[in-house]
């Protein structure tokens, strides 16, 4: 079964703090100069949760210590009295290059997300009840082990989907609040623990903490099936600390899968012409692959997506290959299996080419990819969306993840609005 447990989590104190310079974007989402920027703040969560470029990890973890120490000394953040179930909600409008690749009839002016978090004993997950669809960096994975065994904390917590058809869990979520997403409003009859804003999305905390709420809700999400959308280097990480003997109960968000608030979008590739020019990316698709297409229209990112949305509609496996001077659309063998459009490119590029993935950039747009190319330096590898019942599919039918970064799904927590020991307390 799954089974969340109530915790006894950390948020802002709103009271003497300015909440809003107290949280940070999710740590591997934070460029050198957003870092700086969110860490200029003495408690900022970016003090002591991503790790600055030019600092060391075993230096990093050591700083982290130090600064999470001093944030907490300072009463910057609170430890609840007693164990809850939180319920995260995020009020947001995707960034404008994000927004332009969702197709206009799915376009709306602000989505609204729900979530349910917990503690996630792993001790307590039977077989197939949880997993993930993407690899995991070797290296990132050491780092976050290292960081929790130093901190005793859980960061922001995993995103996880679940489905259910008859929405019971969000339902009770949204009537203990008094809440009707409906409406596109979090305004309900129980007001937030803490309510912050970041870079124009809102983020919004509760506590369920009633005897009777923790055993309905308890009830609710032990059937469960749950897919890891988002944060799998944390939750590998938190694996690794389970299967070396230690307790772990990472914090965790259930949301619903089947949203309309909750996006899917491919991680496009960037690799430098120092890696491999263009031609000879070219000249290797054509000997790999049964179909490479020039594309002679003037390649403009409205182009682009239009490329990739009739591809994703018309189920062509495959990706867009696009340099400054010439652009390619490359198709794979048939197949049914949705996954494979991000297998095809990485075996492309790592089984047969030997490209380091650590060598690759990973871009959440194809207007951000076409920017990073335009002074020929770079290469950009465009890829088509995916549905996440095609990676559930995949993840629960074969066993089998998914190539590094493959996905990103929106809208992301927030570092600082939650976190909890790493064993659930």
């Amino acid at each position: 079964m799954v089974e969340l447990r109530p915790v006894r989590a950390w948020h802002p104190n709103t009271t003497g703090h300015d909440v809003n310079q107290l949280i940070c974007p999710v740590y591997d989402t934070l460029s050198d100069a957003e870092l700086r920027r969110y860490a200029a703040h003495p408690h900022n969560a970016a003090q002591f949760v991503p790790r600055p470029r030019e600092m060391s990890a075993p230096q990093f973890v050591v700083t982290a210590v130090g600064r999470l120490g001093q944030a907490l000394t300072a009463g910057a953040f609170i430890q609840d009295d007693r164990p809850a179930y939180y319920v995260y909600g995020i009020s947001y409008v995707p960034p404008a290059d994000i927004l332009e690749t969702i197709e206009p009839a799915h376009r709306r002016d602000r989505y609204l997300l729900l979530g349910l978090v917990g503690a996630l004993p792993l001790d307590s997950i039977d077989a197939g009840q949880v997993a993930m669809h993407e690899r995991t960096f070797a290296d990132r994975v050491a780092e976050r082990v290292a960081l929790t065994d130093a901190t005793g904390m859980s960061f922001a917590p995993i995103m996880a989907g679940y489905h259910l058809p008859d929405h019971r869990l969000n339902d009770h979520l949204e009537h203990r609040l008094g809440l009707n997403r409906r409406t596109l409003s979090f305004e309900g009859s129980v007001p937030p623990v803490v309510e912050a804003v970041l870079d124009g999305t809102t983020h919004r905390l509760w506590r369920i903490d009633e005897p009777d709420d923790l055993k309905a809700v308890h009830t609710l999400v032990q059937e469960l099936r749950l897919l890891i959308l988002d944060g799998h280097h944390r939750f590998t990480a938190a694996a690794q600390r389970y299967h070396e003997g230690r307790v772990s109960a990472p914090l965790t968000m259930l949301v619903e899968g089947q949203d309309r608030a909750l996006r899917l979008l491919p991680w496009h590739r960037i690799l430098p012409t120092t890696a491999a020019s263009c031609e000879s990316l070219v000249a290797a698709a054509r000997r790999e692959f049964p179909v490479v297409l020039d594309l002679e229209t003037r390649f403009t990112v409205t182009v682009a997506i239009e490329r990739l949305r009739a591809m994703h509609r018309d189920h062509r496996r495959g990706f867009v290959l696009h340099h400054r001077d010439r652009t390619v659309e490359v198709h794979g063998p048939d197949s049914e299996d949705v996954g494979a459009d991000f297998d095809l490119l990485h075996s492309f590029l790592e089984d047969r080419l030997g490209v380091d993935p650590h060598e690759l950039e990973f871009v959440r747009s194809p207007r951000r990819a076409l920017d990073r190319v335009a002074d020929g330096s770079a290469t950009a590898f465009l890829l088509p969306d995916l549905t996440e019942q095609g990676i559930e599919d995949r993840a629960f039918g074969q066993g089998t993840v998914m190539a590094h970064k493959s996905t990103m799904f929106l809208p992301k927590v927030a570092e600082g609005m939650l976190f909890a020991p790493a064993d659930g307390g």
